[in-house]
């Protein structure tokens, strides 16, 4: 089944009449990110969502944050981040503390629990794809490797708005 095909559990396709070129390749890559993405997620054993852990794993590895240039970072809106650190504080996962460069505003970092559970997670995932990996072919591997810095330059095009 070719990604326009693919419509099961919410992954979408492409749009059939578009036969612009690199569309076909593009809801390919979509697609294979999208279930790579929920085998890791399934194999995390978490009750977090996906948003909360992003948020989560994007304050602990960026350090005490503003809201806003937390929104900006995940691409949402800043009530939606509101929410999310409302939670995750009420679990104990994030605290906010005082800007020391504005008496009036307030960071948010990861509690020591939550800067514990992100790398459970992060551990958990690369153990997992470490274990997918060795199934592989030397080839499929060497493939991947290679594949990595375009895949890296890809992320960083979509963070940064210009795709």
């Amino acid at each position: 089944m070719n990604a326009r095909q693919e419509t099961a559990g919410g992954v979408g396709v492409a749009d059939a009449s578009d036969s612009s070129p690199g569309v076909e390749e593009a809801a390919e890559l979509r697609v294979t990110l999208v279930r790579l993405q929920r085998q890791l997620r399934a194999r995390s054993d978490t009750s977090l969502t996906p948003s909360q852990t992003s948020v989560l794993a994007r304050v602990e590895e960026s350090g005490p944050l503003r809201m806003g240039a937390l929104a900006k970072a995940e691409g949402t809106s800043p009530a939606t981040v509101c929410r999310l650190i409302d939670t995750l504080a009420q679990d104990g996962l994030i605290e906010r503390v005082p800007d020391p460069l504005d008496g009036r505003a307030s960071l948010v970092q990861a509690s020591p629990e939550g800067a514990s559970l992100v790398g459970a997670l992060r551990a958990r995932g690369t153990a997992a794809l470490r274990s997918a990996l060795d199934d592989l072919s030397v080839e499929e591997r060497s493939v991947i490797r290679q594949a990595l810095p375009a895949l890296q330059a890809l992320t960083e095009r979509l963070q940064g708005g210009s795709a």
